[in-house]
């Protein structure tokens, strides 16, 4: 086998391992026969937490997610697996990180359709940003508890990770991966926005 073949099946299996809902099997485990059927539809940890109670529903959604993005990285960033096996290289490894979060958000179990992937994207910027990582997740706790808006605290601190990642490390090509994977959490958060602006203007008005 090949490094282009080892590389593709690499980013297949990223894939796959982001496509495992989670929060449908969790939710599930509580009495939710379909989580996408209660409270916003999503199948993250906001929705679980909503509809099952943070602890420890929501929580072990939020932290299975996040290691969906960091089990298929780190034994290839701190060669667990025996060097010259697989390729290693930084641009190999964003690009594992972005197919397992493509794969929370369009998961072939759920027809194609899945979560905002913002547990996921967390859990690749740990496992290959830490600094960014640690510093992202202080952001999304504090915006998160100050505006009481989930969806406000992620997109912040997602802000605040790309924005460390800029500063502190070389920037090279894994910056425009790292970028993507932020604008498919925007993309994916777009409904909520339309919301928050909707609700601004009418507090302004």
């Amino acid at each position: 086998m090949n490094e282009f073949t080892e590389s593709a099946a690499m980013v297949v299996a990223a894939f796959l391992l982001g496509s495992i809902p989670f929060g449908l099997l969790i939710s599930k485990l509580y009495g939710i026969n379909d989580l996408r059927e209660q409270g916003s539809g999503n199948i993250g940890a906001t929705n679980v937490s909503r509809v099952v109670g943070f602890w420890p529903a929501g929580f072990l959604t939020f932290f299975l997610d996040a290691l969906k993005g960091i089990l298929i990285l780190l034994p290839l960033r701190y060669r667990w697996i025996p060097e010259g096996t697989l390729p290693a290289s930084t641009l190999l490894l964003w690009t594992l990180g972005l197919s397992a979060v493509v794969g929370h958000c369009f998961s072939p179990w759920l027809h194609f359709k899945g979560g905002k992937g913002v547990a996921t994207t967390f859990g690749v910027i740990f496992a290959l940003a830490p600094l960014s990582g640690v510093v992202g997740g202080i952001v999304f706790g504090l915006a998160a508890f100050a505006t009481q808006v989930g969806a406000a605290g992620s997109l912040l601190g997602l802000l605040a990770a790309i924005a460390v990642y800029r500063l502190f490390y070389p920037f090279e090509p894994s910056m425009l991966i790292f970028a993507l994977m932020v604008y498919l959490a925007i993309f994916r958060h777009e409904e909520n926005l339309d919301s928050l602006l909707k609700e601004d203007a009418r507090e302004s008005a």
